[in-house]
């Protein structure tokens, strides 16, 4: 620390730090812990971790720490108060000290350029990638694994080295992660399959790098794997060089937790509880989405919507109970009528109407609905039918008002019955 006290402080106005190969902060000048106070949020306290895992912007510096100990320098822009400051993260490496790790500076924008440190050249070796607290591997311009650092490969039975990276993530687009590879930059969404992990593997832990080494003991670890689902993960994509030559490293994001929920949210916002189909908000991104492609094709498009005819005196005479029995009945006769064909969407438009969304003419939803009128026996149902290549609708309000149209003319009529809406003069 005298060390560095000496040479930084000896530069008035350096805001600056120092950072080892562990990660852990060696020295901060009063300007940089100042400054990182402010504009970071960040205690600088020499022998902790550094910069801590706060948010978004502190994976952003934690990204840039790992590249500068491969021996890239990087820096991002940071916005206070209208003022706009650099923070630039360079390699550091004194063999006759045996000192590895990264400086980091901030600068005001306007002297950056012609205050940067450049980039020394350092030959990286798979001990500074495996000192990154990071699940991280180095893939070559064509996906193939020089290298993974043993966070990355604690999770696997088998060497990940020259194995393609999408050997081990599965990509949700094949193109998207060919591109970051080929841009050493952005990021992609993967799912990986063959991943034997602890439950919270991908849970950043700072207790996992404090150590020299992982838990290897098969037998304290076998009762907390789990491998029975894939997991999300995103990629993140940087540029760096790896002995001497252009390559990309590769860091791995869980986003398992996050997907899940996002998917039960989704779940709750377009699903109706009672009857597992699409409801009201579910239909009008389905319809929407049917509306524009089938317009863009020419193609047939219709429109069901299906009433129980009565049904307020049902669950008056007959009970809540009753009325509810039979929209469950209605419910599994459509789905288990419905279950052979493709390209059909169903859903609940309110209390006891239903919608159909068939890829076929109006002649066509027409016999359908009919056919599912006739198998609830004992129930009157009254059906309307817009089809979209006879009315030219050109919005869901259209679409749905013509079908909705035609299911009370139906029920106007005596019910029943279904009723195809009239073309639009």
């Amino acid at each position: 620390m005298e060390v560095w006290s000496g040479i930084l402080d000896s530069c008035p106005g350096l805001l600056c730090c120092v950072v080892n190969i562990r990660g852990r902060l060696v020295y901060a000048t009063h300007g940089y812990k100042t400054i990182a106070a402010r504009l970071l949020g960040h205690r600088c306290e020499e022998g902790r971790n550094y910069p801590p895992l706060i948010n978004e912007l502190d994976k952003t510096l934690h990204e840039m720490l790992a590249a500068a100990c491969l021996g890239n320098t990087n820096a991002i822009e940071v916005t206070e108060r209208g003022r706009v400051w650099d923070i630039t993260a360079s390699p550091l490496r004194i063999t006759s000290q045996k000192i590895e790790g990264v400086v980091i500076r901030i600068m005001r924008s306007e002297n950056a350029k012609e205050n940067s440190l450049a980039a020394p050249i350092v030959r990286t070796n798979p001990n500074i990638l495996n000192s990154i607290p990071f699940r991280a591997c180095v893939v070559d311009s064509n996906g193939l694994i020089l290298s993974a650092n043993k966070f990355l490969s604690f999770g696997f039975n088998t060497a990940l080295t020259s194995r393609k990276i999408t050997d081990i993530a599965k990509p949700e687009s094949e193109e998207e992660l060919n591109s970051i590879i080929s841009k050493r930059s952005g990021q992609a969404e993967c799912r990986m399959y063959e991943v034997n992990v602890k439950k919270n593997f991908y849970t950043f832990d700072e207790s996992i790098y404090h150590d020299e080494e992982l838990n290897t003991d098969e037998n304290a670890e076998s009762e907390s794997h789990d491998t029975s689902e894939f997991r999300h993960v995103r990629l993140y994509a940087s540029p760096i060089q790896w002995d001497d030559k252009e390559a990309v490293m590769i860091t791995f994001e869980d986003v398992t937790e996050y997907t899940r929920t996002h998917e039960q949210l989704r779940k709750l916002l377009t699903f109706d509880s009672s009857s597992g189909l699409l409801n009201r908000r579910g239909l009008e991104h389905v319809i929407l989405r049917e509306l524009g492609t089938t317009i863009m094709k020419a193609g047939h498009l219709s429109l069901i919507i299906m009433g129980i005819d009565n049904f307020k005196e049902i669950n008056k005479s007959k009970g809540y109970m009753s009325g509810n029995r039979v929209l469950r009945d209605f419910v599994f006769t459509m789905k288990k009528f419905l279950a052979d064909y493709e390209n059909v969407s169903m859903g609940r438009w309110s209390g006891d109407e239903f919608m159909i969304l068939f890829q076929c003419n109006g002649a066509k939803g027409v016999v359908i609905a009919d056919e599912i009128r006739e198998r609830m026996k004992g129930v009157a149902l009254s059906a309307g039918v817009a089809d979209l290549s006879d009315g030219g609708y050109v919005s869901v309000n259209e679409f749905v008002g013509a079908a909705y149209d035609a299911m009370s003319e139906a029920k106007n009529n005596g019910g029943n019955q279904t009723v195809l809406a009239r073309r639009k003069k």
